[in-house]
């Protein structure tokens, strides 16, 4: 089990990373041929997909999908699978048919609200309704990707994610040498999702096939059940959207499509890298799933203890050195055009620098209603925190006044977090506040120096960029291995060698 997680987060990061570098690609060259009102209205039409504003309302079904089929491998009861996934495929059409009428018919409004102009209207339009015709397939597909998740094959996910990206890239080049109307790029998009999720759910046909699962009416209990754990993920998912997917939906009611499109390019490394760890991490998911099915109390305390402390400690110095080196990167990846806000643009990079303290926590207590209740109810004061003070000094800062909003919300609310999610895995309260406060001390002293070196030498180069984040990070890592890591964290390296064969069992 644990290999087979191993290797789904390096495939996952590879993938993912490969897919990334696609997708930024292609934003300069956007905002080149069309220009940043256009790059504005293709990332609104986005809003309204499952990945985008609409997966506040999709109640979780992916992750319930996953949860469903990695108990079913572990207890066997593929019968009761077969009713749960019933019922899911069910509530998926359902909501595909309530969401898509709904995104056709209020277009209309939603333009005027965009406040989009004469020029772009009827294209508009028309990109709107196709948006609803695309979310047929995209919500019932979450459950198909969830299913696929369950088995862990995820191999092909990412494989077609890759394709997918390097598909939308490729014809999204085409198209700007053709000189074609922005509108070609929001169609591209969405074809490529399309074929993206009609190859998931052929993945996830054979794989149900395999097991002999036919799909069974559901029981009452069985509809209950799952109920209560979408409605609990549709939680989550409001609060968290409000200040994350909504955020680019609110700067167009306010500012217009230009303001979108510069909010977007701002945000869209550190939100690009808060997406990439949740998708790495979401390999853990079925993993939890199976241990807390078993009973595996001291597994599952041990895969939590390691998500807390070791996650940060791999993840945060990338993030933090991308943040403090945002003006020259703006310069070489955007242009002058941008670059007198990079300093938003790095600010941006303290929310995903909070989130991987308690990604790992919060992904594997999805088994757990209760402490998942706990923690949506802090997400929920993380919301009124940014609501406040975006409300504050939206007079000041216009569409940025939403990220200083975030930012203070996330900071002031992870000390509750870390508490709440310790505090659930029975951890020893002095050696975690050790532990923490060293990770902290040292990722703050480390990123002084960087910041300090960034203003006599000039990383005016994508090399010279590499290689300092580089030498940052390896530092930084450096010093939290000795410094912050237990020997109960340490022994873990010599272990993941000997899945991965990279050492032998004999070696220390």
């Amino acid at each position: 089990m644990i290999k087979r997680l191993i290797q789904n987060t390096v495939i996952s990061a590879f993938a993912f990373g490969v897919a990334a570098l696609l997708g930024l690609a292609v934003i300069p060259l956007i905002i080149g041929t069309w220009g940043v009102t256009e790059f504005g209205l293709i990332v609104i039409s986005r809003l309204l997909l499952p990945s985008g504003m609409m997966a506040v309302l999709d109640l979780g079904l992916s992750e319930v999908a996953t949860q469903v089929v990695a108990r079913a491998r572990e207890h066997r009861n593929w019968t009761q699978a077969s009713r749960q996934i019933a019922f899911l495929g069910a509530a998926s059409i359902a909501l595909a048919l309530i969401l898509s009428a709904a995104i056709w018919l209020a277009t209309p409004l939603f333009v005027i609200a965009m406040k989009v102009d004469a020029a772009h209207l009827e294209t508009f339009a028309r990109i709107m309704h196709y948006t609803a015709l695309a979310n047929l397939i995209f919500v019932p597909a979450l459950v198909w990707e969830g299913i696929v998740k369950g088995f862990e094959r995820y191999n092909l996910l990412r494989a077609a994610e890759v394709t997918s990206t390097a598909a939308y890239v490729g014809l999204t080049f085409a198209a700007s040498w053709a000189a074609a109307g922005f509108e070609v790029v929001a169609y591209i998009y969405l074809a490529t999702l399309v074929a993206r999720a009609v190859v998931i759910g052929i993945a996830a046909f054979v794989a149900l096939r395999h097991k002999h699962v036919r799909l069974l009416p559901w029981t009452r209990d069985i509809r209950k059940d799952i109920l209560h754990r979408c409605l609990l993920l549709l939680q989550g998912k409001l609060m968290g959207g409000i200040s994350g997917p909504l955020q680019p939906f609110l700067i167009g009611l306010l500012f217009g499509p230009r303001a979108v499109g510069t909010y977007d390019a701002l945000v869209r490394l550190s939100r690009l890298s808060k997406v990439v760890v949740s998708l790495l991490t979401s390999a853990l998911l079925p993993v939890a799933s199976r241990l807390d099915e078993r009973g595996s109390a001291a597994s599952f305390q041990r895969l939590g203890d390691l998500g807390l402390v070791m996650m940060p400690m791999f993840v945060v110095p990338p993030l933090a050195s991308t943040a403090i080196l945002s003006p020259q990167i703006m310069e070489i990846w955007i242009g002058p055009l941008l670059t007198p806000y990079a300093f938003w643009m790095g600010l941006s990079f303290l929310v995903p620098i909070c989130a991987q303290y308690v990604a790992i926590g919060s992904l594997i207590f999805l088994t757990r209603p209760e402490v998942q209740a706990k923690l949506n109810r802090l997400v929920a004061v993380q919301l009124l925190i940014w609501a406040a003070v975006s409300a504050a000094t939206l007079h000041l800062f216009a569409e940025r006044a939403l990220i200083l909003g975030q930012v203070i919300g996330s900071i002031a609310v992870l000390p509750l977090q870390l508490r709440e999610l310790r505090s659930a895995l029975e951890l020893d309260r002095n050696q975690f506040a050790k532990m923490i406060g060293t990770q902290f001390a040292i990722l703050l002293l480390a990123s002084v120096f960087l910041a300090t070196i960034a203003g006599y030498i000039r990383f005016d180069s994508v090399l010279k960029l590499a290689l300092g984040s580089m030498v940052f990070c390896l530092v930084t890592w450096a010093l939290q291995y000795f410094l912050v890591l237990e020997h109960r964290h340490r022994t873990v390296f010599p272990a993941v060698g000997q899945l991965m064969g990279l050492t032998s069992k004999a070696a220390k």
